[in-house]
């Protein structure tokens, strides 16, 4: 048994008790460490969403304004030598729809753009192999359009009937680029504040490989769901929907009563 004995105003510590911190202090150490990478591995990681702002692209295609708002554009031709497309939902700046903005440049304009080729300046936000469009009335959005309408371009179609879906309702502004994480608890305040705002209702559903897949909200008639969704935004959810394809998106047409319930 040692006898040394230490008092804290002593100048110097005996060797035993030195030695016995020093060893207290490289065991914490390791453990501060361990717990700190244990506790960066468990975050989730930030998307690959992207949001060039301060950047405006101009975009040519077919808008339409039905079931959102929307430009159909060319994306080269597939492998049969046909034209393919990619469609671009619209969304306003800020916390706003592109309804307004394009309601505006109707009634400058004295004519419905719907169905219409135009170009369109905007910024551009991505993720996940979707791709929107900011328009901002500041920006002078709208570049040209054609007086005739296009409706050989409508979108293709294609009925794939009534479905469960499961997954988390966001908003597509922040989800795809804007904002880093844009969707879960974290960020329901700005996701409830987007679609009361106009933006346009999304869910996601994670299938049992871990891929990621997007469908557009709306009502059983085509009319927005903002204002009944917006109760479940950042929660699990079950949207008995009838699905339509809309060229390359999915359209939920949910009955605004009893077509969205909670997931326990």
């Amino acid at each position: 048994m040692s006898n040394e004995f230490y008092i804290g105003w002593q100048s110097k510590a005996p060797d035993s008790f030195s030695r016995h911190v020093k060893k207290m202090a490289i065991v914490l150490m390791a453990i501060v460490i361990i717990l700190a990478v244990l506790l960066s591995l468990s975050q989730k990681k930030f998307t690959t969403g992207n949001f060039e702002f301060g950047t405006l692209t101009t975009v040519q295609g077919f808008y339409f304004s039905k079931p959102v708002p929307a430009l159909k554009v060319v994306n080269g031709k597939d492998i049969f030598g046909n034209l393919s497309y990619i469609t671009i939902p619209l969304i306003g700046y800020g916390k706003f729809g592109a309804e307004g903005v394009m309601a505006d440049i109707e009634k400058e304009k004295k004519e419905s753009l719907d169905e219409k080729e135009m170009s369109l300046k905007g910024t551009l936000l991505y993720n996940d192999g979707k791709l929107l469009m900011q328009i901002d009335a500041n920006d002078q959005p709208l570049i040209e359009f054609s007086h005739a309408t296009s409706s050989n371009m409508l979108p293709v179609r294609e009925e794939l009937g009534i479905q469960k879906f499961r997954g988390e309702i966001l908003d597509p502004k922040c989800y795809f680029g804007v904002m880093k994480p844009g969707q879960g608890k974290v960020h329901k305040d700005c996701a409830i504040r987007c679609i009361s705002g106009g933006m346009p209702p999304m869910l996601r559903v994670s299938n049992a490989k871990g891929e990621e897949n997007y469908y557009i909200i709306v009502g059983e008639d085509g009319e927005r769901m903002n204002d009944q969704v917006k109760d479940y935004v950042a929660e699990p959810v079950e949207l008995n929907a009838r699905a339509v394809r809309y060229d390359d998106w999915i359209i939920l047409y949910v009955n605004r009563t009893d077509g969205i319930k909670r997931i326990s």
